[in-house]
């Protein structure tokens, strides 16, 4: 796909407050949050980081944008748990924008095996980050792409379900706008 396909792709989603990623990338760069399913423990700790990474996001004037499979509603009310009920939000059910980005789509260890236990124990019991109702395709991963002018300048795509994005490293990326 050429870049001018990708940006048309880009202008034909509209998040529930009615941008499109391809706008929203034009005004300033964004911040895209792929997510697994909403009752995913890793899930609710990337939007607890996101969280806590806002004020820097804002001085970086990056604007945060989250992709999910879950309906405006569930959604609204997952975000509105970790103080992100303003963030721009993209229903994706389809997995229409996750295809797009190439957001991979796990196999079972690496959404649930043994290697992934560890992990989920330290999420779930140790942090307290516990699970809901499992969503849509729990074999769907997590990604964060930094997205400026429909470009794709840095990315993080997550190789299993507890593979979460290192936002020092993702947020030190040079951005270049004219």
């Amino acid at each position: 796909m050429d870049q001018n396909q990708f940006k048309e792709a880009l202008a034909a989603f509209p998040s529930a407050q009615g941008k499109t990623l391809d706008k929203l990338s034009q005004e300033r760069p964004v911040l895209v949050v792929f997510l697994r399913h909403g009752g995913c423990p890793f899930c609710r700790q990337v939007l607890d980081q996101l969280q806590a990474l806002s004020a820097q996001l804002e001085q970086q004037n990056l604007q945060l944008a989250i992709v999910h499979m879950m309906n405006n509603e569930q959604a609204e009310k997952l975000l509105s748990r970790y103080a992100l009920h303003n963030v721009q939000h993209f229903s994706d059910p389809e997995r229409k924008l996750y295809e797009l980005f190439q957001v991979k789509r796990g196999n079972l260890s690496e959404t649930i095996g043994p290697a992934i236990w560890w992990s989920g124990f330290k999420t779930t019991i140790l942090s307290g980050y516990l699970p809901g109702i499992p969503g849509k395709d729990i074999q769907q991963l997590g990604a964060a792409v930094i997205l400026d002018k429909s470009h794709v300048v840095a990315s993080h795509f997550s190789q299993n379900s507890a593979d979460l994005p290192d936002w020092a490293q993702l947020l030190a990326c040079e951005i270049p706008r004219e």
